[in-house]
């Protein structure tokens, strides 16, 4: 009896299932790795919000001058200090 198919045709059928089977894996390989650069993304971002929330209240103009008066012993300039700039 002749053969339906030619002898190369399985092993290059058993072959593309391999590759595809293996690009499968690569392509769910990347999405987890997106998915993990992505969570870290938005970890960066708020920490970035949070500190730049915390620098603001840092050069808040009320918290300087308290720092000044109560850390620093300082007090407003006398009219006679200040030194006025062309």
């Amino acid at each position: 009896m002749k053969a339906w198919f030619p002898g190369w045709f399985f092993p290059l059928i058993v072959l593309f299932s391999i590759v595809t089977v293996w690009l499968r894996l690569e392509v769910v390989d990347t999405s987890y790795a997106i998915s993990k650069t992505e969570a870290t993304i938005r970890t960066l971002e708020e920490e970035r919000k949070r500190s730049e929330l915390k620098l603001s209240s840092l050069r808040s103009p009320k918290r300087l001058e308290a720092l000044a008066k109560g850390k620093f012993n300082l007090r407003q300039p006398n009219a006679d200090q200040v030194v006025h700039l062309k």
